[in-house]
Formats: structure tokens, C-alpha cells, sequence
């Protein structure tokens, strides 16, 4: 299962708020497929960018990781934005790249 919706007063810009797999499933690339086929889907529309928050804390390491891996670069970093020694990472990568 996967939310993604528009980011409100911008042209093409869109937000991945989550993404979740079954556990018994991880690890099969389901998350990746799906991703792609959002990411896809968005750029034949003429969208251009998809943006995703996680958590900066040592154990969403593995949530940064994945989304590194799917050609994610990180754009901002809102310190101490969830709660002290807890920082807001974004990520963002162009669609343009599926055309």
C-alpha cells in the first residue's frame, strides 16, 4: 500500500507519504515495484517532482537506504524538527527521468 497526493500552490509537485509492505514480504522488492510504478505513472502525467520525509534517527537508517537506492537525493534537513535530536530529512527526485 502506498499515499501519495499533491503538494498544495506548486506545478507538478508531488508528496510520497508512505509506503508499507507486509512483512512477511519485505525484502522481495514489492516496495521498489511499487514505487517505480508511481514515480512512472506521475511523470507520463507531466508531473516533475516527488518528494518523501522520514526521520533522521539512526534506526530509519534503513528507510533512508531505500530510498538512496531508488535514486532519492537528499534535499533538506529540518533539525530537531520531530522532537530534540530528531530531524526531518527530505528526499526528492525528478520524474523527468521515466520520460
Amino acid at each position: 500500500m502506498a499515499y501519495y497526493a499533491p503538494e498544495p500552490y506548486t506545478q507538478g509537485t508531488w508528496n510520497f507519504y508512505f509506503i508499507a509492505v507486509h512483512p512477511h514480504s519485505q525484502g522481495q522488492g514489492y516496495a521498489a515495484r511499487l514505487l517505480h510504478y508511481i514515480e512512472q505513472m506521475l511523470a507520463e502525467r507531466g508531473e516533475r517532482v516527488l518528494l518523501v520525509e522520514t526521520s533522521g534517527l539512526s534506526n530509519f537508517e534503513r528507510t533512508r537506504a531505500f530510498y538512496r537506492k531508488q535514486g532519492y537525493e537528499e534535499e533538506a534537513r529540518i533539525r530537531e524538527f520531530y522532537k530534540a535530536g530528531d530531524d526531518k530529512i527530505i528526499f526528492g527526485k525528478a520524474l523527468n527521468t521515466w520520460k
